[in-house]
């Protein structure tokens, strides 16, 4: 299911993201390594939408269909043809989540040193084709190449257009941080180190739901650059404060529904999941009205058993 709702956009952005990428489902996709979302979990009391539990099957058919809507939701929102789906890897189930490969910011690409060794061919030489031949960029750096020790997913780095938040967690790692920090300091004069901020994540694994929380942005978006949507509870508590939202000059959007939380935005489109939680869509749909933001529920509850996340199926790019 996928209800939409068309505002004019007025607010100022930064960045108008221009080209798409993602990558189809493989077969394997149903061995992929791990899953913590439970969809039929209660989520309107508190933030305990992230529970670790055990198989209970993922269509892939479904799926499939799933992936489909979320890339044609997308490509209404970007340039004509500017969608670039590159072909499943068959020996990676998790392959889908394309936005770990990578960290984008303009026209500078850190290629990452994935913190699951099994997933690190998934930065493979079709990513590579399509950034420096097809794309034509320069400043692409190549994590895999110039660290040994460092580690990064990029599901736990946030761009917000004023700030780069990076997750510290079991999939990315201080050095990891640091060469993001290296390179987006230097390439941007929009940028010092100082707004490059780590978040210690693995110290706020012990409030609410936090210990199923896999990667920054499993519990933290952004839907413009003042407004974050973050979880309502303790959790959500320590992780604002981690983050100083208020001191940094962000609203944020207290959500019942961890899922809820990750949410994709593009050029002035919010793709937000189509949750169960009616508390939820309803504080998401009112954020986006106020601020004069499209949105667009989309249902990737099967990807989520995965999971999946909005975010985790595409790396928008500003070239």
């Amino acid at each position: 299911t996928t209800t939409t709702t068309t505002t004019t956009t007025t607010t100022r952005r930064r960045l108008r993201h221009t080209v798409a990428i993602s990558r189809e489902i493989p077969d394997s996709f149903i061995d992929a390594i791990s899953f913590h979302y439970n969809q039929s979990s209660h989520h309107d009391d508190a933030a305990t939408a992230l529970l670790c539990s055990q198989d209970k099957g993922v269509s892939l058919l479904k799926s499939r269909e799933q992936h489909t809507n979320y890339l044609n939701t997308l490509r209404q929102h970007i340039p004509i043809n500017k969608l670039i789906c590159l072909p499943p890897l068959e020996s990676h189930p998790d392959c889908l989540f394309v936005e770990d490969t990578m960290v984008a910011i303009q026209d500078t690409v850190v290629l990452t040193r994935m913190g699951h060794e099994s997933r690190r061919g998934e930065v493979d030489d079709s990513i590579k084709a399509v950034l420096c031949e097809q794309l034509g960029l320069k400043n692409v750096y190549d994590m895999n190449n110039d660290s040994i020790e460092g580690c990064c997913d990029g599901g736990d780095v946030l761009y917000t257009g004023r700030h780069l938040f990076v997750g510290i967690t079991d999939r990315t790692n201080q050095v990891g941080f640091q060469y993001l920090r290296n390179v987006f300091s230097h390439h941007h004069d929009m940028m010092d180190a100082a707004d490059v901020v780590p978040i210690p994540m693995m110290s706020l694994q012990g409030a609410d739901s936090g210990g199923g929380v896999l990667h920054l942005k499993s519990a933290v978006t952004h839907i413009d650059e003042e407004t974050l949507l973050i979880p309502e509870g303790t959790f959500g508590d320590i992780l604002a404060e981690a983050m100083k939202v208020t001191e940094r000059g962000y609203t944020a959007v207290r959500l019942p529904d961890v899922l809820s939380c990750n949410a994709v935005v593009v050029n002035g489109h919010v793709m937000a999941q189509d949750s169960p939680c009616c508390v939820s869509k309803q504080r998401i749909e009112q954020a986006c009205h106020e601020r004069d933001l499209g949105l667009t529920f989309v249902d990737t509850s099967e990807l989520a058993k995965k999971d999946a996340a909005l975010t985790c199926c595409s790396v928008l790019l500003s070239v």
